[in-house]
């Protein structure tokens, strides 16, 4: 399915609407800010001692006049018109994605991986609310910042601890497998690479396998993997101390041939450092497909670029 971006008032960051000043609207959702813990509510903020409700809107509900204007809600992430991130309060994000028909929703990928119970920090899921084009998704942050952040006021111990960190977080979900390629609920996984640049778009699992066959990838074997594990999805302690990572954005992960992990890493400049942050900015993944390649991933990068000519 197409998906048909929407403009003026109605661009995607502009989704969520002020009723007043400790409540908004956002779709078809009423979330209200109450300046006490509760056990009732959706989530609470122990930083400030409030708390967040999600209720569904009524004919009674009032309408959203007033410009989103609040100390607790700001935008923090902007994709042009094709997603928004906001913050909520001090321990809670909304992230607004236009619906792609047929894909598995972050929401369900999320909730499997905490089922692992992984060495690593991933977001809670709160809430998750789809409307006739759009999702909502409602998570609980990661403390800390993210590595791209972090990274200029990192010596080389951290950022070689955050190099074998990910790795090492790689193989650990490696071990997770699949009987076959997609979502983790047998749905697809929008993987941008694994379709030729002058190809219509097609997720469908059956098409993005065909692309690895051709890459001559082994798949008789699905791993679960995250395929954007660039700087600005690992999160990383304010203040180096523990070690300890989170990962987030897990819109393009689910089961793929092992073959992939490595190739991703070595193709992909979304998974650059920001030039902000270093004047070198593919150090970082050059270091962790290396250290991918060390732990015994291979790679297809020659195939993938034939493939792409072809």
């Amino acid at each position: 399915m197409v998906i048909v971006r929407k403009w003026g008032e109605d661009h995607i960051n502009k989704s969520l609407k002020q009723i007043n000043l400790d409540t908004w609207l956002i779709d078809g959702l009423v979330l209200h800010r109450s300046p006490y813990l509760s056990d009732a509510a959706t989530w609470n903020d122990d930083v400030d001692n409030s708390s967040y409700t999600l209720t569904e809107a009524t004919t009674s509900t009032p309408s959203a006049t007033a410009p989103l204007d609040s100390p607790y809600i700001k935008l923090v992430h902007d994709v042009g018109d094709a997603s928004a991130v906001w913050s909520i309060g001090n321990k809670a994000l909304c992230k607004v994605r236009y619906i792609e028909e047929g894909v598995t929703p972050e929401s369900v990928t999320l909730n499997f991986v905490r089922d692992q119970q992984p060495s690593f920090e991933t977001p809670r899921v709160l809430h998750h609310a789809f409307g006739k084009d759009r999702s909502y998704l409602f998570l609980e942050r990661v403390p800390g910042q993210t590595l791209d952040a972090a990274w200029p006021s990192l010596n080389e111990y951290w950022r070689r601890h955050y190099v074998k960190a990910v790795a090492d977080i790689c193989r650990e979900m490696a071990e997770w497998k699949g009987l076959k390629f997609g979502g983790v609920d047998g749905q697809n996984i929008p993987e941008a690479y694994l379709l030729k640049s002058s190809a219509p778009e097609d997720f469908s699992s059956a098409n993005l396998q065909a692309a690895c066959e051709a890459m001559g990838m082994d798949c008789t074997d699905f791993v679960f993997n995250h395929a954007d594990l660039g700087p600005t999805n690992i999160i990383v302690e304010d203040e180096p101390n523990s070690g300890k990572v989170g990962i987030i954005d897990f819109e393009i992960a689910g089961y793929f041939p092992r073959s992939w992990i490595r190739t991703k890493f070595r193709i992909s400049s979304g998974m650059d450092l920001s030039p902000l942050a270093d004047d070198n900015p593919h150090w970082w993944r050059s270091e962790v497909q290396r250290a991918l390649g060390a732990n015994g991933f291979d790679d297809v990068v020659k195939a993938w670029e034939e493939w792409q000519r072809g």
